[in-house]
């Protein structure tokens, strides 16, 4: 056989070899803002092993295409689209071709708001340890992204040392993120995660010397829907303010107090007094299924959508770490349930003493327009119904969620009908 001739099959079939091993992943990059494919942006294939390692890189066509050449196809990808400085990322699950989001980014959004936010407050009688967590939803028309220095702030507390700063999409996994301090300002910093369409959680721990009462008054950087305070019973919690929170009783060892206002721009002060620390936390479904105890009145189970969207696809954060937003939003909900319940309890009886002959009638009336108990949980279910439709929701936590609703629709449908 012909040397040369020898040699050259030698390295076609190599090349076929290397062909066989590796692959492409193909996909086209939408413009949500527009609707318009994105043409031009940086496409980078990252590598899932000892952190991200950048694999290949390309830009997408005047169509939104794109095409990555990768190594082995066993491995585990993340691909990533920078669209006007923001980070796009999607998992590559298959060989499917993949259709990926990204949205206009622009300095600030008005009218940003958050779902929920959590304080849990523990203490080891030295110090005091706290974690602030909230929901931050984006609902822009059209879609955007506020992408900026200062999309979320920090405010903390007189002495209280900033220990660290996580943020994540609804979907996504927890980064670790620096906060900036503001100058003059101290415990005030701002921190530069993109707020996205749809929800962002970001979460932050601090610490402070331990004193007997601690007074909190805690500054949000967006208003909020729902607020609640989570510490362990053997912590005592004491509004500084009357009937600024309500406390419907404890949900996996740890006394929760809502603040009753909703929305809030503000938190109402409180002080908090005694020893305690946070029990173990829970797995997502262990969370949902946990009913709120109060000793009166009785209050059904009843999960947050927010539970869902705190649960995401992190596969890399332990449930320690999540665990303590699956507890409180597990009982957020439940919460506002009992809120609207005593609410309505007295309107009822402020009628009843009025018709009684004898009886002074309160100054109170039921407020117009005001959403019945049915109708949240039927949008609760709606939600829950898209989200295992979206695939943002595992099957086994959309059993758990779906029996708990339906056990708390049908106890609510025959109270309506009492």
């Amino acid at each position: 056989m012909n040397t040369r001739y020898l040699v050259g099959t030698i390295i076609v079939a190599l090349t076929l070899s290397a062909s066989a091993a590796g692959g492409a992943i193909s996909g086209k990059v939408l413009n949500m803002t527009s609707s318009r494919p994105a043409a031009g942006d940086d496409v980078i294939l990252l590598h899932l092993g000892n952190g991200m390692e950048e694999e290949s890189r390309t830009k997408t066509d005047a169509g939104g295409a794109f095409n990555l050449n990768q190594s082995s196809p066993d491995a585990q990808y993340v691909v990533r689209v920078i669209h006007q400085g923001v980070n796009y990322d999607r998992s590559v699950m298959s060989t499917a071709p993949l259709e990926i989001q990204v949205f206009d980014a622009v300095p600030r959004i008005h009218g940003l708001s958050g779902n929920m936010g959590i304080a849990q407050v523990e203490s080891d009688g030295k110090t005091l340890k706290v974690t602030e967590m909230y929901v931050i939803n984006n609902t822009s028309t059209p879609p955007v992204t506020q992408s900026g220095p200062h999309n979320f702030e920090i405010f903390l507390p007189e002495k209280a040392v900033l220990d660290s700063v996580q943020a994540k999409r609804e979907q996504g996994v927890w980064v670790k993120t620096s906060a900036a301090p503001l100058d003059g300002q101290l415990g005030h910093y701002a921190i530069g995660f993109p707020l996205r369409p749809g929800d962002t959680l970001i979460k932050f721990i601090y610490h402070l010397p331990y004193a007997k009462p601690t007074r909190f008054h805690l500054k949000l950087s967006y208003p909020v829907k729902k607020f609640a305070v989570v510490h362990p019973p053997s912590i005592l919690f004491k509004a500084s303010r009357p009937e600024t929170f309500a406390s419907p009783g404890q949900a996996n060892g740890l006394q929760i107090e809502a603040a009753v206002k909703e929305p809030l721009v503000d938190v109402p002060p409180f002080e908090i007094s005694g020893v305690g620390v946070a029990p173990p936390p829970v797995s997502a479904a262990s969370a949902i299924q946990a009913p709120v105890t109060s000793p009166a009145p009785p209050a059904a189970s009843l999960p947050d959508a927010a539970v869902r969207q705190a649960a995401g696809s992190d596969a890399t954060t332990s449930t320690r770490e999540s665990g303590i937003i699956l507890l409180a939003t597990a009982g957020l909900l439940t919460i506002g349930a009992l809120v609207f319940l005593r609410r309505r309890r007295t309107p009822l009886a402020a009628t009843a003493a009025a018709s009684t002959p004898g009886r002074t009638k309160p100054a109170q009336s039921v407020r117009a327009g005001a959403p019945t108990l049915l109708h949240v949980l039927k949008e609760e279910l709606f939600q829950l119904e898209l989200d295992r439709a979206s695939g943002t929701i595992s099957a086994d936590d959309f059993a758990a969620a779906r029996k708990a609703l339906d056990q708390t629709l049908k106890r609510a449908m025959q109270s309506e009908k009492r």
